[in-house]
Order: C-alpha cells, then structure tokens, then sequence
C-alpha cells in the first residue's frame, strides 16, 4: 500500500510519507547547516514520522480513528540506527520523539521506547493514545517499507560536552538547536503541502548590510547637521560611532560598549553590527533591548536603516505575513526584549524553539546590559557565551553602566571593550553635579514643595504609588497644565503625546514639571536642567542622571538623590539591596559617578554576598529536566493582563475599537489597531472587577474563548493626567 503522511490539499492530492520525510530532511539540513550538522539534520527529517508507515495512521487520516503518537516510532527507529552511537542516538531520540509534544531528554523516554520496539505492557502513552506502531512485527514492516526511499546515514560525530566549562548547559543548548531545526522543518514542510509556496511567501529578505550601512551613514549625517548639543559632545558622539565601525572589523565573540548616556549608542551599536554582518558574513542582526518605551522609541531610527525589520514584543501584533515571519524570526533584523530573546533558550515547546536555529551566524545586540535578572543571570551568561563559542554569533553588550560580571561568583567573563577610552569619556561628560541627601528621609509632600519651585524639574521614583502622591501634591501648588506624569499606567499613544509636549515645553523654555517612572531611565530623550532620583541601585541613578542635561548646553546640570520618607521604598528585594550597594559605597568614600573604576567597585559589594542563580533552576539544569527548566527561568515572574483604555488623544480609534469587538469578538486584525491604547496592569483583581473580558470567537466550536485582553468602558478610570488606575481620582481633577 502506498502510505500518506497527509490528507488532500485544495488539488485533491495527498502527501505521500516518503515525500514529508524527503522534504523535511532537506530543510533540516539547510537549517542546520551553519552548524555544520547538515547530515544530522537530514536524519532528524527522514525518521521524524517514520510513525506515519502505519495502518493505525491510515485510519487516522480516514477518519476511521482518532489521533495516535507517532512520534515515539521515530525515535525508536533512531535508537536501532545509531545504537552503537549512544551519545548521537540520545540526542536525536529527543529531538524526534519530542516534536510534536513537550521537550524531554532521553533519559525520559528510556524505558518507554523499550516497551514499544518489543511490544510490552499496553499500547498507551500518557495521553491514553495509541502508539501508531508496537512490537517487532509491526516495526519490521515499517522498517521494510522505509527502507525502499532512506538509509540510515553516515553522522558527523556528537558534540563532546564533558570537558567544556558548562557541560549541561552546552549540551541542553545544543539539542534545542537540533528540536528547533526539526520542529521547523516538520511544520513548513507541512503547509508547502496546503501551501506550495509557504517558505518563499514567509521568508524574509537577506540582510544587506552594505545598502543598510550606507543609510544609516545617511542618517548619521542628517543628526549632525541638526544636532543643537555642544561641539564637545558632538564630537565624542562622532569618536563613539567610528570607534563602533571600526570595531566591527574585529573578529567574532564577545564585546562591550561602556560609554555615558547621550552620546548616540542607539546608532552606533547598529553601525557596529552591520559593519560585522558585513565583514564576517553574519545572517541577521537581533538587537535585544529590556523596555517596550525603548523599542518603541529606537525602532523608528533602526527601521529608517532596515526597513524589513520585524518586531517581537507584546505590544505587537502583526500581519497574517508578520506573524510566520515572527514564528521563525526570518528576518535581516529583529527588534526584541529581554523576555522575548532569553526564555526560549530556556524554553521545551516547540512553538517557542521553533525559531531558534535562526540564532546561527548572527550579530546579537543586548542593550542596557544591567537589566539582567540577577537570579537568573549565572545561566543566562553562561548561554551567552556558549552562543559565540559554538553557534557563529557575536555578542555585544551595552550600557553606561557596565556590570561587572567578572566578579560575580562562578563566571569566567572576558569580553572585548569597543570604547577606547571609557574613563576619559566619562570624563569628558561631565554634564551633571551630584547631591547626595541620604541622612534625612524627606516626606513626600516637603519633596513637592521644593520641586514647585523649579520652572524645569524631572522627579523619579521606584513605585507607581509614590509617583501618584507626588503628582497629586505638585497639581495643588502649580499650575495643572505645567505638570506632566509618565509611567506604564499611560498607553503608548500616551506616552508619546506626554513625552512630545515635555519636549516642545523644554525646548521653549516653558514651565515643565515631570514626575516618572523608572521607565523613562533607559533611552527616553529628555533634557532637564534639575532631576531628582530617589535612592536606587547606582545603574538607575546614572541612567536618569542621563535625562539631565543631556546635550550639555547648560554648565551644569543638577542631580540630587534622596530618601522617600515611606515605608515601602523598593519594588522587589534585589533593587533593595542595589539600594543598599550606594549607601555602603558612601560610606567609604564620596561616589564618582562618572568614574568607571567607583562603578565597578559598587558591583563588587552587590555581588559579594550574591546567592548566584535561583537554587530551583540550578537543580532543573542539574537534573537536564527541559520542562522544569523552562519553568524556572521566567524573567517576568507576573504577566499580567491587557486593558485597551479609552484615551481621549485617540478617541476615534477607541470608538471604531469598540464597534469593530461588537460586531466580530477580538481578531487580531483589532489587536493591532489597539496596540497603541493597549495597558498592562498586573492588577488583576481590579481588571476583572471593572473591565470588560475580550473573547476570541470559534465559529467552529461555536464558543468564545477567553483570553488575558480587556475593555475598560469606564472613562474616569483614564486619566489625562495619570492614565489607568482603579483609586480615588485626586480632587476630581485627573
């Protein structure tokens, strides 16, 4: 009998299983290739539904039966194929026995695969589903019938992990890669059947690095003909971006940038990766940054550069089109966060891994490098490294404040500084003259009176509730109109809007009082002459030192750090003892923010008494336990939900929001036109109390389906002033 992998297409013809294998190897091993494992992932392809020469799948795809595992079949043919290469064997039974399912190491499958291949005990997995093929005789005659189109194949030897530095890591690394490469090819395979020119439709354009590096060079000149900041500063952000260029030359593996806020590292990180992609061949660029304000900011300049750039975040959502190109992030440049770039090096699902082999030869791009989570940050480094040393990538990490990582325990870290003189450009930036007021916890409302004083202040602090406090005091002393308020409570649009007006008033001279968030610490292009910063580790207190005379066009501006005099101070336990780091650091000695060598001393306190990496996580790695793993390592610990608000800046759209949900339920056609009035709100409770729940119809299944996304259709819970929140309005003005 002629036995199909797959039930007819709009042509009425089925997939053949010899034809799904065949092509699933070929675009295994194109994947693989920059690895250097084409001829494993040929392997991986030919056997991954070696379960499908089966008369139980037969039926399946007559509708005669309902779903059966045939991924488990797979694997039991490799671990007969590779038996006398037990290292090879192990690793590809994962990849193929777990790619229709949750990753797991062979460990897991060890005793099952066994009972299958000789037909003992039930004919059950977990799932209660039948195993397309149990006992010999039915294996023989697969094995038989697999034999007319495959063989098994000559394999490049297993990668030796027991002598590398971090074993585990490296080898849990690695077959993630080969799941990865196989999961993508099982699934494209899959559509070019439905869809015959899927890959060609769904993969984006090659990087071309010499056309995008010439406009960014564009560019570059059109800011330095517009720029109003001093010749000084001018000419260190010019010193900056060449020395970036240049450094693009050096060979592949791991860099840093350490160099002062201001001085125009959005670009000249990109001119640094695309003159690498140049040099060295490089496939993509991943530039990976930890604030949606940051992406949202920096993706207007990088996609002026590479205009097929693709975004990966929450608050996006894309075409049918975008949406495969997300899936497998082929793209010449992604734009991403922490979570997004981190998690699924961690992850064991398929549609997570599915686009990890895209890593391969890439120029990879972590900006605000001390926004590492701290109790995941062993493994995360550690997999950083392993990236340059076994997959092609170069890694550069970037921010004023360089952590170092060297003297956290366990870690061997030696990366290559671009800079050529960081010290002397901190000491050339001198932009800012510090006040440290510590001894004296000051009241919040005393705090407001001293800033109505000042025509131009910006105020940060570490909680939303002392933002609102302070806002709310500032409104009773000044005028309503001369008071603005950032945080994530605002929408996108919002926050655009806030920032644009801050801006026009600062530049005109015109009275401007800010009170923020740490969100706009990392990249938000402000400029005040007088900041204050409540206590923080020393990384936020630079990195909003660098919204205070930012241009260098005043002779100094005025940063004072002080004490809330409140009871909770810190949004978590490790930003407290951030906190605490300065404080010991004052103690010894007056601190020099713009010298690097009182940086570093700073991360030696906070890492001396370092717990290192959650003990959970250690254990998951420990054990190989893929699933467990992916557990452990969640950057954000609460994802909260979505609130599409009705912000008065975009009412219209609000409205046509609200008819277009009416009429046909959530799509994701409305989740883009949304994305702009879209909040997170890790207030659940709140949210479910007094918005409306978003559902997903299905026409098939004739239900809705929930999901995390909600309406708010209560105007006085959007403020003009504060944006969501579900307290008292103060005074009844905001």
């Amino acid at each position: 009998m002629t036995y199909y992998a797959r039930s007819a297409n709009a042509t009425g013809q089925k997939e053949t299983v010899t034809h799904h294998l065949t092509r699933a190897g070929e675009l295994c091993a194109q994947f693989l290739s920059p690895l250097g494992y084409e001829d494993w992932g040929k392997s991986l392809g030919e056997t991954h539904d070696f379960g499908k020469l089966s008369l139980r799948f037969d039926l399946v795809l007559k509708r005669q039966k309902t779903g059966v595992n045939h991924a488990l079949p797979g694997a039991v043919l490799l671990t007969s194929m590779y038996a006398s290469r037990p290292n090879t064997a192990h690793l590809l039974v994962a990849a193929v026995a777990s790619h229709h399912s949750c990753l797991q190491g062979y460990d897991r499958y060890e005793s099952t695969l066994k009972a299958v291949r000789n037909g003992t005990g039930k004919n059950l997995d977990a799932e209660n589903r039948e195993y397309s093929l149990f006992g010999p005789e039915e294996y023989q005659q697969a094995i038989s019938e697999w034999r007319k189109d495959f063989a098994r194949r000559r394999l490049a030897p297993a990668p030796s992990f027991q002598g590398e530095e971090d074993a585990l890591l490296s080898k849990m690394l690695f077959q993630r890669f080969l799941f990865s490469a196989l999961v993508d090819a099982d699934w494209s395979s899959s559509a070019e059947h439905f869809e015959p020119d899927y890959l060609a439709q769904h993969t984006g354009p090659a990087l071309d690095p010499e056309t995008a590096l010439q406009r960014l060079l564009d560019i570059r000149r059109e800011k330095q003909q517009c720029s109003t900041a001093s010749p000084t500063l001018n000419r260190m952000r010019d010193e900056l971006f060449d020395a970036c260029l240049a450094a693009g030359d050096e060979a592949p593996g791991l860099f840093t940038l350490t160099a002062p806020t201001g001085l125009g590292k959005t670009l000249a990180l990109l001119a640094f990766a695309l003159r690498h992609c140049q040099h060295w061949g490089k496939r993509r660029v991943v530039l990976v940054l930890p604030y949606l304000t940051l992406i949202e900011q920096n993706c207007r300049d990088y996609r002026a550069v590479i205009p097929e750039l693709l975004e990966l975040h929450s608050n996006v959502h894309w075409t049918e089109a975008e949406q495969l190109l997300a899936q497998r992030w082929d793209a010449p440049c992604i734009v991403t966060t922490n979570v997004s770039f981190f998690e699924p090096l961690f992850s064991a699902h398929p549609g997570q891994c599915r686009h990890l082999h895209q890593l391969a030869d890439s120029v990879i791009v972590l900006d605000e490098a001390q926004s590492l989570p701290p109790r995941l940050l062993n493994a995360t480094l550690r997999t950083v490294k392993l990236l340059c040393d076994h997959y092609g990538c170069t890694v550069l990490f970037s921010t004023a404040t360089q952590p170092s990582f060297q003297h956290r325990s366990g870690l061997n870290w030696q990366p290559r500084e671009i800079a050529p003189d960081p010290p002397a450009l901190f000491a050339a930036t001198r932009r800012v003259t510090w006040h440290w007021r510590l001894k004296e916890p000051i009241s919040l409302s005393d705090l407001s009176e001293e800033l109505s004083g000042f025509s131009q202040v910006c105020v940060i602090v570490n909680l939303r509730r002392h933002a609102r406090s302070i806002l709310q005091s500032l409104c009773q002393l000044c005028p309503v109109e001369e008071v603005f308020y950032l945080s994530t409570d605002l929408c996108p649009a919002h926050r655009s809007d806030v920032l644009g007006e801050v801006r026009r008033r600062l530049r005109e001279g015109l009275p401007c009082r800010l009170v923020a968030t740490q969100c706009v610490e990392a990249g938000v292009d402000l400029d005040f002459p007088v900041l204050y910063r409540a206590l923080a580790p020393l990384d936020s207190l630079i990195q909003a030192a660098g919204r205070c005379n930012r241009n260098g066009d005043s002779p100094a501006g005025q940063m004072t750090v002080f004490l809330p005099d409140e009871e909770r101070l810190y949004p978590t336990e490790y930003y407290g003892r951030g906190a605490q780091a300065v404080i010991d650091l004052l103690s010894r000695h007056e601190i020099d923010c713009n010298d690097p060598t009182h940086i570093d001393e700073y991360y030696q306190l906070l890492y001396q008494n370092d717990r290192g990496d959650k003990k959970e996580l250690r254990e998951a790695i420990q054990r190989e336990d893929y699933p467990e793993t992916e557990k452990q390592y969640q950057i954000i610990d609460q994802a909260g939900v979505q609130v599409i608000v009705p912000y008065t800046g975009q009412l219209e759209l609000y409205k046509e929001i609200c008819r277009q949900l009416d009429r046909d339920g959530l799509t994701g056609r409305i989740l883009q036109m949304a994305k702009e009035l879209t909040v997170s709100c890790y207030d659940e409770k709140a949210v479910r109390k007094n918005c409306v729940p978003l559902f997903h119809r299905s026409y098939e299944a004739g239900q809705e389906v929930p999901t995390k996304y909600y309406l708010l259709g209560i105007p006085d819970f959007y403020s003009e002033k504060q944006g969501l929140h579900f307290e008292e309005l103060f005074n009844g003005i905001y």
